[in-house]
């Protein structure tokens, strides 16, 4: 089982490389173009840019080196091999971990109207104002706030637990307060949610299953 699962992330993140590619040749123009190789059977991105020094990252659920020009890619995954194959190993147990979350299946009605009850409470409670709230799919994001009062959800969430929900839209709210992630954002959060980060470990699993 394990093995097939492993089977079916690589292959899930060749095609996420493949558009990631496709992508970059659109945006990118100061850099080489990205190159697929792999090592130890793990499928990666290698990008060359102008920096000093080279790093490995997994990003996406995909692994990318990041290297100066003339510097050998294999090399620098080589000296951190360790590392890499425990990351990898890890992802592939979250895969496993996340196949057997169950789904829960709010209409779309269902789940706009919770939304809306959740911004109404919330938004009383830490004393903000939302100007407008919308709704699209999205694959790297359970939600956005931008600076203007605007917060989008991601659609997928339809599928997932209620304090789930509630997590997303309170964490969303707090940014009209405080726009990035520092310590005084997590106490914020910590007094609605003080098991904020289960709550986190529960959403990544949750978009390993619906968001890749």
């Amino acid at each position: 089982m394990a093995r097939s699962a492993e089977i079916v992330f690589v292959l899930k993140v060749k095609e996420k490389m493949m558009k990631f590619l496709r992508l970059r040749k659109q945006v990118e123009k100061k850099v080489e173009e990205p190159v697929i190789m792999e090592f130890e059977g793990i499928p990666f991105v290698v990008i060359r840019r102008r920096v000093r020094y080279s790093r490995v990252e997994f990003k996406n659920n995909g692994l990318r080196v990041i290297v100066p020009r003339g510097i050998d890619p294999l090399k620098v995954l080589e000296e951190n091999r360790t590392s890499i194959l425990k990351k990898y190993r890890k992802l592939i147990s979250q895969v496993e971990t996340a196949r057997e979350k169950s789904l829960v299946h709010w209409t779309a009605r269902e789940f706009e109207t919770l939304i809306s009850s959740y911004i109404e409470q919330y938004s009383r409670q830490l004393q903000v104002k939302v100007k407008e709230i919308r709704f699209r799919k999205m694959r790297r994001r359970w939600g956005s706030c931008r600076s203007d009062r605007i917060i989008t959800f991601n659609r997928y969430m339809q599928f997932i637990p209620e304090p789930l929900i509630a997590y997303i839209v309170f964490h969303e709210l707090a940014h009209l307060i405080v726009r990035g992630h520092g310590q005084r954002f997590k106490r914020i959060i910590a007094q609605q949610f003080p098991l904020y980060r289960q709550m986190d470990k529960e959403l990544n699993l949750y978009g390993l299953k619906l968001l890749t």
